[in-house]
């Protein structure tokens, strides 16, 4: 009998935002402290607040986290996915959105971590970068791709499986 996730692991909805300008990529370094994911580079987001919807989450949580302003006309959903982290009895109920920043703005730190400008050609190449962002960054990045809609499994914060992928177009 499929049991229902509640049933098995905390559901915890969030947001992660992968902001580019001019061929570099916004990423966040976790501060060390961190409870969650500490020292990981990973794109700005966080848990989605009582009474809010993902999209103001997800502008919130940049604004908090960079100190970039972001407009709705400037975001737009690319993945949700689901990551069970069996090890952890958690599931993430995640909504990763893609925006193309035009205008230079200052970037501030916060007590989440440090912010940086990555060359695109090298966010892969950075130690600790946050598994799912990696599987997610090159779909996220299609302008012509539709949403993609997955579950995967995690352990140890690795995807061990994929065990559903499915777009709204080609994926």
């Amino acid at each position: 009998m499929t049991k229902h996730l509640a049933d098995i692991a905390k559901l915890i909805p969030t947001v992660e935002c992968l902001i580019v300008r001019d061929n570099k990529v916004l990423l966040l370094k976790r501060s060390e402290s961190s409870k969650k994911f500490p020292g990981y580079w990973i794109g700005p987001g966080g848990h989605v607040d009582e009474n809010e919807d993902v999209l103001s989450a997800a502008i919130r949580e940049v604004e908090e986290e960079t100190g970039i302003k972001i407009g709705e006309s400037k975001i737009k959903l690319k993945a949700v996915a689901l990551g069970n982290h069996t090890d952890r009895n958690e599931t993430y109920f995640v909504h990763y959105f893609l925006v193309n920043l035009d205008s230079d703005q200052k970037i501030v730190n916060s007590n989440e971590g440090n912010s940086n400008w990555v060359p695109m050609d090298e966010v892969l190449k950075l130690d600790k970068v946050f598994p799912p962002f990696k599987y997610y960054l090159e779909h996220a990045l299609d302008e012509n791709s539709g949403i993609l809609y997955t579950s995967v499994r995690l352990e140890n914060l690795e995807i061990v499986e994929v065990m559903s992928r499915r777009g709204d177009k080609t994926i």
